[in-house]
């Protein structure tokens, strides 16, 4: 507190404006996990929750792979997909915490992501282009998997 000349007790500005600078950074966190729209640029069709295409390549968010012990945090991590045949991935969140399957890099315009997934949540891609996707999890940086999409 700052004694003023009226003799009226404030709050310092640095302390006030540190107070905002951690309400506004807290509340962009908060967007980002709960939304799960992170600075994603994909425009890719996607669909999310539902029932899981059949021919769909099953990717599991396992439980404890939020624990950085426990990677790669995906169940299988590298997977082999031929458009036409299999070639619909559908990631579970079968842990309790909220996760992304997010791609971080991919062949031009054909990038995807989940979005938060919260427990039990599922989501599918069909994938189009031929080429290797490496992906993550935006919460969880150890949480890596690759998909290699070849040519029917």
């Amino acid at each position: 507190m700052v004694t003023t000349k009226t003799g009226k007790r404030g709050a310092s500005r640095v302390a006030v404006g540190a107070v905002v600078i951690v309400a506004v950074a807290i509340a962009a966190f908060g967007v980002l996990y709960l939304n799960g729209s992170g600075s994603s640029t994909c425009t890719s069709a996607t669909s999310f929750g539902g029932p899981v295409a059949p021919q769909a390549i099953r990717i599991s968010e396992y439980s404890g792979s939020s624990n950085s012990a426990n990677p790669p945090g995906y169940k299988p991590d590298e997977v082999t997909v031929v458009i036409g045949v299999n070639n619909s991935v559908t990631w579970t969140n079968d842990d309790s915490a909220a996760h992304t399957a997010t791609s971080t890099s991919a062949p031009a315009g054909s990038c995807f992501d989940s979005g938060n997934m919260g427990s039990g949540a599922s989501y599918t891609y069909t994938f189009t282009v031929p080429g290797t996707y490496k992906y993550d999890c935006r919460y969880h940086s150890w949480m890596t998997g690759t998909i290699v999409v070849k040519a029917s």
